[in-house]
């Protein structure tokens, strides 16, 4: 099995990930919004790369079955129904309804995956269920690291280093290019204390200025929702 993290995506090019297994990261906080609200009960996500994308979608669903989600820059949009705490995607919120969620990284990735063969959506609250799943499946993958507004960002990278060192406990990882390397020693170094790392990165201190401090302390529980999410057809949904 090879493993190639990708720490830039939009450098890519749609062709790139042609085929290919992919699981796309966005700890902090997209990829960790889109699992808590399916866990919660969402019928679906539907990704937007924009708000103007968002909108559009909304216009052509039933007022009632839809909520508008999304931020930039940590601050829910103006006029939409929630931001991207997962928080605030309670039961009581979700449940049923069509998540269209747009987010300053995480969601633009997914424009680049519609040709792509498998695609998972991985945070530390799936993250045991997700490495099962790649196990599997059993060939080779791309780990995406959405990133912070064209920056590295190293919570993903940190989870890309989990991802690896489950499936090494249990698969030969033949091969790791640099950027896999890179988040295994991240991981090895900080295990067992993600929370405290989470905290120092650089988009964990802008969230917990932006008042969502409680975001981290839920995003660090690892594996709290055995499930698997695929991006299949521009939705997201739990794999049966």
């Amino acid at each position: 099995m090879k493993i190639e993290v990708i720490f830039f995506v939009h450098n890519q090019l749609e062709d790139y990930f042609y085929n290919r297994n992919v699981v796309v990261i966005d700890v902090l906080r997209a990829t960790s919004t889109i699992i808590t609200a399916l866990a919660n009960g969402a019928k679906t996500i539907i990704p937007a790369s924009s708000v103007e994308e968002a909108v559009k979608i909304a216009k052509n669903l039933e007022r009632s079955t839809y909520l508008l989600c999304g931020e930039r820059h940590t601050k829910i949009i103006d006029g939409f129904d929630l931001g991207n705490s997962p928080l605030e995607f309670s039961p009581e919120k979700v449940e049923g309804k069509k998540i269209i969620l747009t987010s300053t990284n995480g969601t633009k990735v997914f424009e680049y995956l519609r040709k792509s063969k498998n695609v998972l959506i991985a945070s530390t609250l799936n993250v045991s269920a997700v490495s099962n799943k790649m196990m599997e499946i059993d060939s080779d993958w791309s780990i995406i690291c959405s990133g912070r507004d064209g920056f590295f960002d190293s919570s993903d990278a940190i989870l890309s280093g989990l991802i690896i060192k489950n499936l090494n406990r249990e698969v030969n990882v033949v091969e790791l290019n640099d950027a896999g390397k890179t988040s295994l020693l991240l991981y090895e170094k900080y295990e067992g204390n993600i929370l405290k790392y989470l905290k120092d990165t650089d988009h964990g201190k802008i969230l917990i200025a932006n008042g969502f401090e409680k975001d981290l302390d839920f995003i660090a529980q690892v594996d709290k929702f055995p499930i698997v999410a695929s991006f299949t057809n521009n939705y997201i949904g739990i794999l049966k």
